[in-house]
């Protein structure tokens, strides 16, 4: 009996379905049917019911699964076991993160988390939030930090912070003199953004045509906020952004919407499978209420 066999039978039993356990195991379906075609040819027992969905269990294939959870459950014990032993717990995590989490909340956290585990090695890589996402389903990454709605099927997604979106024009714009914007103003701005896939452009993409029922063109995208920040200052008109992005950026005025823009930021993963995973994934959910602010 192959210990991949085993978890295939757990992945599948726990996350409902087939397609479901390949992604968060990181293997083809195919490759997860045939664990558990192996086990019942091993085992000379069916596990599912004949014609039910693979939530439906034979009653030698509910003993099957029971073992295989405790067995599983055993061997991460040990291998935590195996960590504490060590003086200091050590190993990398890679980050997938876009860019707003990953250039303007992530760096002062891992900076304290450094601090409480200095042998743990973080790497965090940067990308629109669609592509932060299919590199956790690859397996590239462990963890991913973005603000997408629409997560991996297989993984655990945790609401992790709050962010609000604004206009962001120069101080010479005529908008400038107002307080807040709503998005009809939108209509007539020659806006710069960010390209495909990025979460930012989806939101404020979305609430325009539901606020005016028509979209929006932007004929100038950009892959980072800091180039479409750029933009702005060397002549664009303006750009809808992260508030994170735009605080602090001289000759430059951030207008909030009415009714206000906000979207959240969540943490996808899928299983952890090291000690180091385990502590930075616990550090910063500890941190989320911190963060989390209307």
């Amino acid at each position: 009996m192959d210990f991949r066999e085993l978890q295939s039978l757990v992945e599948v039993m726990e996350k409902g379905s087939i397609s479901a356990a390949a992604a968060s195991l990181g293997i083809s379906q195919p490759a997860v049917s045939k664990h558990v075609a192996k086990l019942e040819r091993e085992m000379g027992v069916k596990i599912f019911a004949r014609g039910q969905k693979c939530s439906n269990l034979t009653v030698e294939g509910e003993v099957l699964y029971k073992f295989a959870r405790k067995t599983i459950s055993q061997l991460a014990d040990i291998k935590r076991d195996f960590s504490d032993i060590a003086d200091d717990v050590s190993g990398i995590v890679r980050i997938s993160a876009s860019s707003i989490p990953g250039d303007f909340i992530l760096p002062a956290l891992l900076v304290e988390f450094r601090k409480l585990y200095s042998n743990i090695e973080v790497e965090v890589r940067i990308s629109d939030s669609r592509e932060a996402i299919e590199k956790l389903v690859t397996r590239e990454t462990d963890i991913s930090i973005t603000g997408h709605s629409r997560h991996a099927s297989g993984f655990t997604t945790i609401p992790f912070a709050r962010d609000e979106l604004v206009l962001l024009v120069r101080d010479d714009h005529p908008l400038a003199a107002q307080e807040s914007v709503t998005l009809k103003d939108l209509e007539n701005i020659d806006l710069v953004g960010r390209v495909t896939g990025s979460s930012t452009t989806r939101i404020w993409e979305d609430a325009f045509k539901a606020h005016t029922g028509k979209g929006k063109h932007v004929y100038m995208k950009f892959g980072h906020v800091n180039a479409v920040v750029e933009a702005v200052k060397n002549g664009a008109e303006g750009t809808v952004i992260s508030r994170l992005a735009g605080e602090g950026v001289p000759g430059m005025k951030l207008l909030p919407f009415r009714p206000a823009l906000m979207r959240t930021y969540s943490i996808t993963h899928g299983t952890m499978t090291t000690k180091a995973m385990e502590l930075l994934l616990d550090f910063l959910l500890e941190r989320k209420t911190f963060l989390a602010a209307d």
